[in-house]
Order: structure tokens, then C-alpha cells, then sequence
């Protein structure tokens, strides 16, 4: 797995960039309004070789790859470059593949840079719709009936006004010149698979241009004075660039592998085009129309470069149509074809209820891809043998050892914790799996625990134990004493010792700064005295991970000390509180707890780093393999439910529309949590983007919870475990429930947003 550009990627990225801050500034997109054509850019960039970049080398281009292509649309999404840059690309490819046939029109583009553009739509009558690109260019490829045929541009009737300024024209394609390149189903695959190729690239474009907006948008905040004080410093501003930040990091990776998968031929490529168009320009319009406002009236001005971008992006998402059209083409090719070859998840794992079809998540370790296509270094989105040998391993283990039994009584009993599976991982050295051996463990690299998270939360596993307990062992391996690294550590990745985690108070939440449970040190012992919420597993576990205030003459946060305390301590009481997800928690009492030294972790007064090295274990995407069991109870009930127009629920587009927008979630989620292993596993520790992972997979499990129990109607009022419950035994019901409380824990989302804002698009303090 690898998730950046290669050396020559970089270079590329950076000669266009740097042709383009000079021939394609703001006043020079201007000028070119409103047919959206610049002669010099587009000279600029013919001279650079770009608009033959992908073709292959035969044919009179540069041999690049469809990833090459991509650095280039980035950059001109960037800087709204005047020309069909990515039109071109895609069609010139499409030319060379019937270059025989394509001669002269061909030959233009090779020889004399002639632009060239790509009717997205099938003609209607003869006739190519508002053809992007077609205005200023020498030749139209397009799809008439069953031929797939060039035309010369004298066919071509240009529509110069339209909301995004882009070469858009009418394009007639049964006039004299026109050349048929293939017929039947032969010219429908090239067609199909040229727009699939103009989607990825179009996605790149789109990630371009709503990084440039929200930069514009970001600094326009921080500029801005209001009432005082900075624009950007207001909690509501900057909650909404971090919702649009995140989104456009998992609009990034989406794109980057639409782009890889049709490269390597991937067998579920036909997903990810779709995918990443659809939600990279929905991001892109976001991010644009979230930055016009952010200007206030100014944003309005013609004079101001925003509205540029706002304009853009949607008159580019509206090219295929109705942006929600491309959802349900979305939802036929996931689940209506089976010719098609396996969808995202079908050559992955059953699912927990058997349906080898029924999820939809993340494709990293599809068998039998093609490797010949990925540059040395480049981006690959697949696992190496030893993350697939791995996950192997633990499909196998969790079939043998987590059944329907196992998944009901924790849910029956609300603590998601079996002794028996606890113990058998154990046994199995995936409690210790990715630790050093000198703690005993088997030196797992962040990828391959990743997989082991992932497996476990898809089978449904009530683990919670093991979660908690590798958040408090790798703190203590990080800031504990070597006593605590040679006592307690072994206890836990032993399955001696489980841990729950002592940090909410009734009055200090997602503050935990705030924390009044008081630690007073006398010698060698302290005397601990104070109340925690949400203490979940306490009833279960050896030890309480416990925040303390030790200091109230300096700031909150400079006065706090952290404990690893023994739960057997006289003076600890425990009081259960359960759930509207059925989970139990626990309220902790602390009387007069006296607890040696030894039991510090960190330094005196030092609570708050510590706390800060534990957050980012906590903050992953464990709750990705939750979404995809989602999925998978939202499909298993579409398909058997009737539909009261005939046919079964999964034909309804209300519910296609819904488990279409739910798949790209999931992907999206999925990308994310995988990028923070990746980066841990090359020796970065993830902070914000641990935290977009976190943030992104539970507000989309909510949100897809919610709309799949809307799906489910009256129906989904029935509970889990009611006998009338039906065909997905209430199972919606009851995830709708248990969801709520994931944007809590682990820091709420607001106080994910502010670290996101902040941190992570240095915008100015709120408090």
C-alpha cells in the first residue's frame, strides 16, 4: 500500500503548477469569459505535452498513465485553466485506441495540439448536447446509437454563455466527415469506459478546484475582523471548514483511487468512477459555495475570484446530468449486474450473514489485480502479502469463533466483551499482535492491525475489551515507568487484565480539562476522591485509567495527572447505567482510594500529554466495520422486502438512492482510517487525520442509520429481538439506537472540528 506520488508524479505536478500561477491567474481566467478558452494556456500546455500525455507512445504520445493524466487535472481544477484539458486527454485516448480509423482527426491532435472533446451523453437523434469541450475543438468523439464516431468541428454549434464559462456546444453527429470508429457493443464498451476515465479525471479536477476554494475561503476568514475579532476564530465558521475539510480529504483519496483502479484494470473499477465523481463534486460545490459565503456580499462581486470557483464547479457537476441520476447508475452497477465482475466487497469476505454480496466497504486486498500497471512508489491501494496472508488468519479465526450466540448475548447483556473469545485471542497473540516481541508480542505492523480491526467489528465481535485495553497499553508504553511496562502491560496483552477508561465527569465532558476528581499527594502515596461517568467495562476490568486534578493554582489543563488504578482498591464503587443502545456504562465512585506512586503514569501535573497520546489511539476508524454490517442488513432488507409497485424494495430509487450515497460513505471511511495506518506504518503518527477518520465514520453511521430506518418506514419501529421484527430482525432498529452515542466517544465531533479547524487549517482559537 502506498499513498502518495511518485518522484516524476511530483515534478509533473509541479511544471504544470508552475506554468499555470503564471497563464492562468485570475484575470486571465477573465479575460477568457465567457466561451472559457485561452489560446495561450492552452499553447502553453500542448508545448508541455500534455494533451497527448496518456497516449500511448505508438500512437505519438507520452505513454503516461491515467495517474500522470490526474496530476495534470488537479492542477487545472487549481487554477480553472481556459482549455479541455481533461476532455481532450480522455478522448485523445479513446482516438488512439482506433487510431487506424481516427487518421487525421488523430493526427491534428499529434501533430498540431488541435483540441479535442468527448460527447459524455449518447446523441439523441444525431444530435451530442452541450459537449464539454466542443466549442474549441477540432474534433467530437461520440456515441450515435450503436456506432462510436469522430466528427470534424464544423459539425459543431457553439453555446458561448453558461453558468460555469466552458466551451460548451451542440454537436451534430450524422454529417458528412464523420468517421465510425467502432460499432455494437464494442463501441459501447470504448464509450462507457472513455467516460469512466473523463469521471476519475473529472473527480481529480474537482479536488483541485475545492482545495483552492477553501484555501481562498480559510484566509478570507482569517483576514476578516467582525466584531472585533477574526471571522475564522467563530466556533460556527470553522465547524463548517472542518465538516468541508474532512470531506474533501475523503474526496482525495476516493479520486486518487477511482484514478489507480482503472490503471491497474482493477475488477471492481467499474465502482469507483461513479463514486468519486459524484461525491468529489459534491465536496467541490460545497467547499466553493461555503467560501462565497464566508465573504459575506463580497463573495457576490464579480470582482472577487471566489465566485469563479462557485460557478465552476457546479456547471462542471451538471455535465453527466442530475448529479442524483449518477447516484442510481451508481446503485445498477453495485448490485444489478452480475456480468460485471465483483463489486466492492463480494471478493473480499462473507458477510456475517452469509451474504458473500451483501457489503460494500473498502476493495484494499481483491485477489489477482494486475500489479504491472502501478508505478514503482506510486499510489497502490492494495495490501502487501503479508497484510492478505494476515487478514486470512483472522477471517478464519473469527468464523470459527464469534457466531450468532456470542453477537446476541452482548447485546442481550450490553457488555460488548466475551471472556471465551477474549481468551481465544489471546491464544491466538492478537491481543499482543502489534506489539515488540520483548513485550511478547508478534511485531504486527499498523496495516496489518488495521485488518484485525477491521475483521473483528465486520464479524459483529463484541470487543470493546481489547480496544481499550491496547489504548492503555500503548500509553503506558509511551509515558508509563518501566515497572508499569514490565508489570501492567503483560497483564493486559496477557487477557489478564482488562482496563476502562476514567476521564468524563458528570460536569466535564468532552472537557476533560475540567476535571475536579482531586489526587493529594502524601510521600510515596495519593488519596483519590471524586465521581467518573462512562466508565464502560469497569465492572469488568483490573484497572481504571484515571484522570486527576492535581493542581488548581495554574491553567486547567496544566494541573491534571493520570493513574493506571487498580479496580479492587478498597474505596472504588461501581454503579451500572444502561443504555438507549442497550449498552451498559458505568458511574465510578472514588472514597479516600489510596494508590502508591508506582500507579502515576507520566509526569506529575503531566496528565494532559498523556492524555493527548491516548486520544490519538482512541480516535480511529474502528466503527467502519459497523457501517458495512449497516449495509449489509440495509441490502439483505431491500432485496426481500416487496415492493408495493411490484418487484422488491431494492428497485424502489428512493432506497437505490440511499444505499448508493451509504456505499460511497463507506468507501470513503474506509480510505481515511486507512490512511492513518498507513502513515503510522511509515513512522508519522496520524493526529487530524486520525481525527477525520474518526469524525467522518460516525457522522456518516449516523446519518446512514437514519436514512435506512426512514427506508424501512413504520416497519422500522420494530425492535431488536421482537419476533414480529421481520426480515432484518430489527436489527436497523437497533444500530439506529446504538449509533448515536459513536460521535460521542472518543471526543464528541464538535471537539473533532475544532481540532480539525484548527490544527489542521490553522484557523485562529475560539476560546
Amino acid at each position: 500500500m502506498h499513498l502518495q506520488l511518485t518522484d516524476e508524479q511530483e515534478a509533473l505536478r509541479d511544471a504544470v503548477t508552475g506554468f499555470l500561477e503564471k497563464a492562468s491567474g485570475p484575470e486571465a481566467i477573465r479575460d477568457a469569459e465567457r466561451l472559457g478558452w485561452d489560446e495561450k494556456v492552452w499553447a502553453g500546455l500542448t508545448e508541455m505535452g500534455i494533451p497527448t500525455l496518456a497516449v500511448p507512445e505508438e500512437r505519438g504520445g507520452s505513454g503516461a498513465s491515467l495517474r500522470d493524466a490526474a496530476v495534470v487535472a488537479e492542477a487545472c481544477g487549481a487554477h480553472l485553466a481556459s482549455a479541455p484539458v481533461v476532455e481532450t486527454m480522455v478522448a485523445a485516448r479513446l482516438l488512439a485506441r482506433f487510431a487506424d480509423a481516427a487518421g487525421s482527426h488523430l493526427a491534428a491532435l499529434v501533430e498540431g495540439g488541435a483540441p479535442v472533446a468527448l460527447a459524455l451523453a449518447p446523441a439523441i437523434e444525431g444530435q451530442a448536447r452541450l459537449v464539454p469541450g466542443a466549442a474549441v475543438a477540432a474534433s467530437v468523439v461520440g456515441l450515435d446509437g450503436d456506432d462510436l464516431v469522430v466528427v470534424p468541428a464544423a459539425a459543431v454549434a457553439a453555446s458561448p454563455t453558461n453558468l460555469g464559462s466552458a466551451p460548451l456546444a451542440d454537436v451534430e453527429l450524422r454529417v458528412d466527415g464523420r468517421v465510425v470508429l467502432a460499432s455494437g457493443a464494442q463501441a459501447r464498451a470504448a464509450h462507457a469506459g472513455a467516460v469512466d476515465e473523463w469521471r476519475a479525471l473529472t473527480a481529480r479536477w474537482f479536488v483541485g478546484l475545492a482545495r483552492e476554494a477553501q484555501g481562498i475561503g480559510v484566509q478570507y476568514a482569517i483576514d476578516r475582523k467582525q466584531f472585533g475579532t477574526s471571522v475564522g476564530s467563530f466556533q460556527a465558521v470553522q465547524h463548517r471548514f472542518a465538516d468541508i475539510a474532512c470531506d474533501l480529504d475523503g474526496a482525495d483519496l476516493l479520486a486518487n483511487k477511482a484514478v489507480w483502479s482503472l490503471d491497474v484494470d482493477d475488477p471492481v473499477a467499474a465502482s469507483f468512477p461513479g463514486m468519486a465523481f459524484w461525491f468529489a463534486g459534491d465536496v467541490a460545490q460545497r467547499a466553493a459555495s461555503w467560501g462565497l459565503h464566508v465573504h459575506g456580499g463580497y463573495g457576490f462581486m464579480e470582482e472577487y475570484d471566489i465566485q469563479l470557483y462557485f460557478r465552476r464547479a457546479k456547471g462542471a457537476r451538471l455535465l453527466l446530468g442530475d448529479p442524483r441520476r449518477e447516484l442510481l447508475a451508481l446503485a445498477g452497477r453495485l448490485w444489478d449486474d452480475p456480468a460485471a465482475g465483483p463489486i466492492p466487497g463480494q471478493a473480499i469476505r462473507p458477510t456475517s450473514t452469509g451474504r458473500a454480496d451483501a457489503a460494500v466497504h473498502g476493495t484494499l486486498e481483491v485477489a489477482d489485480r494486475p500489479a504491472q500497471a502501478t508505478a514503482e512508489g506510486g499510489f497502490d491501494f492494495r495490501l502487501g502479502p503479508a497484510e492478505e496472508a494476515f487478514r486470512a488468519e483472522v477471517r478464519a479465526f473469527l468464523a470459527d469463533h464469534v457466531d450468532e450466540e456470542i453477537i446476541e448475548t452482548a447485546h442481550r447483556t450490553g457488555t460488548m466483551h466475551a471472556h471465551g473469545l477474549h481468551e481465544a485471542m489471546v491464544e491466538a497473540g492478537w491481543i499482543s499482535a502489534g506489539w515488540p516481541a520483548e513485550f511478547g508480542g508478534q511485531g504486527r505492523s499498523p496495516l496489518e492491525m488495521n485488518a484485525l480491526t477491521e475483521e473483528m467489528y465486520f464479524s459483529g465481535a463484541p470487543v470493546d475489551g481489547l480496544g481499550v485495553a491496547a489504548i492503555v497499553a500503548h500509553t503506558i508504553l509511551l509515558d508509563g515507568t518501566d515497572w508499569q511496562k514490565q508489570t501492567i502491560i503483560p497483564e493486559v496483552l496477557s487477557g489478564q487484565a482488562l482496563c476502562s477508561l476514567g476521564y468524563s465527569e458528570p460536569d466535564a465532558g468532552s472537557d476533560v480539562a475540567a476535571c475536579a476528581t482531586r489526587a493529594v499527594r502524601d510521600g510515596d502515596e495519593w488519596t483519590i476522591n471524586g465521581q467518573k461517568m462512562f466508565t464502560t467495562l469497569a465492572h469488568e476490568a483490573r484497572y481504571v485509567f484515571l484522570l486527576t486534578r492535581t493542581n488548581t493554582e495554574v491553567a486547567k489543563h496544566k494541573g491534571l495527572t493520570m493513574f493506571v488504578v487498580p479496580m479492587d482498591t478498597p474505596g472504588i464503587s461501581i454503579t451500572p447505567v444502561h443504555t438507549m443502545g442497550g449498552e451498559r456504562t458505568n458511574i465510578t465512585y472514588y472514597d479516600d482510594v489510596k494508590v502508591d506512586d508506582r500507579y502515576r503514569v507520566g509526569e506529575v501535573d503531566g496528565g494532559w500529554k498523556v492524555m493527548m497520546t491516548a486520544l490519538v489511539f482512541e480516535r480511529n476508524s474502528s466503527w467502519y466495520g459497523e457501517i458495512v454490517r449497516l449495509l449489509d442488513h440495509g441490502l439483505g432488507w431491500a432485496r426481500a422486502t416487496p415492493a408495493p409497485a411490484g418487484g422488491t424494495m431494492i428497485d424502489d430509487p428512493f432506497v437505490r438512492e440511499r444505499l448508493a450515497r451509504i456505499a460511497i460513505g463507506n468507501e470513503v471511511a474506509n480510505l481515511l482510517g486507512w490512511r492513518a495506518a498507513w502513515m503510522a506504518a511509515n513512522h508519522t503518527l496520524p493526529g487530524v487525520e486520525g481525527t477525520m477518520a474518526k469524525m467522518f465514520t460516525t457522522e456518516h453511521y449516523q446519518w446512514a442509520a437514519n436514512e435506512l430506518i426512514d427506508a424501512l418506514g413504520v416497519e422500522g419501529l420494530r425492535r431488536h429481538g421482537d419476533p414480529t421484527a421481520g426480515i432484518d430482525d430489527g436489527w436497523i432498529e437497533a444500530i439506529y439506537r446504538h449509533c448515536q452515542v459513536t460521535t460521542i466517544y472518543g471526543g464528541t465531533s464538535e471537539v473533532c472540528r475544532n481540532i480539525i479547524a484548527e490544527r489542521g487549517l490553522g484557523l485562529p482559537r475560539n476560546r
